[in-house]
């Protein structure tokens, strides 16, 4: 952990400002683009690396996948960067710019939908037939793709698939749990992308990036950390 902490730290002190953290990891907005961000986990083990490895990087064609220019991954240090796009919490929007109602409610509608989906709980024609007047922000085939993808690689749909991992499987930290909700949806211009839908099974035991972030006394972290 502290050799990321330290790679946040003089990444910030660069003049790369921190707009975003979770539990695994921290973004940062490129210093020199605007629209490219760095990604600092503090764990080689990040579900995120294996959504990167297992769908990311095979589906880099596909609208909703995040686009990585570049990954970095240190084993022996326990952590890793990533060089990828910038994206945003809501829509450019061809829609109505100004309603961040609807921004939210659609994404949050959204989110919902393909976590349904992912758990057998909708069907794909159901799927289809509340977003096909949606053409700007979903390409239905590429979703179901990408939701399909998610689904053979995804360990843990629920919390009784958790807790039985937790009980007999060993080598807990290698196995993810679904976790999409609207924080793991994110937009480029219009369309959307799921940025992260996995949490370890273990999440609740690792130390959290953003915990470390909101509470450091370190300048170099609390003058270069707002949020979007």
């Amino acid at each position: 952990m502290a050799t990321a902490y330290r790679v946040l730290k003089n990444t910030a002190k660069a003049g790369n400002v921190i707009i975003g953290a979770g539990c695994y990891a921290a973004v940062l907005q490129n210093r020199s683009n605007y629209e490219k961000a760095i990604k600092i986990g503090n764990s080689s083990d990040d579900p995120w690396l294996e959504y990167y490895e297992r769908v990311v990087a095979p589906l880099q064609g596909n609208p909703h996948v995040p686009r990585v220019d570049t990954l970095y991954v240190d084993h022996q240090n326990d952590y890793y960067v990533a060089n990828m796009e910038r994206l945003e919490s809501t829509m450019y929007d061809d829609f109505d710019a100004d309603d961040e109602d609807f921004n939210y409610s659609l994404k949050e509608e959204l989110a919902d939908d393909i976590d349904q989906y992912i758990k057998g709980e909708i069907k794909w024609k159901q799927f289809k037939r509340t977003w096909e007047d949606y053409p700007q922000i979903v390409d239905l085939p590429a979703m179901r793709q990408l939701m399909d993808a998610i689904l053979d690689a995804t360990d843990a749909l629920t919390a009784e698939d958790q807790s039985e991992i937790i009980d007999n499987m060993p080598d807990l930290e290698l196995y993810n749990k679904l976790d999409l909700h609207s924080g793991n949806i994110m937009f480029r211009n219009n369309t959307v992308v799921i940025t992260d839908p996995w949490c370890g099974v273990l999440v609740d035991d690792h130390p959290s990036m953003d915990n470390y972030i909101e509470e450091s006394e370190d300048k170099a972290i609390y003058e270069n950390y707002r949020t979007v």
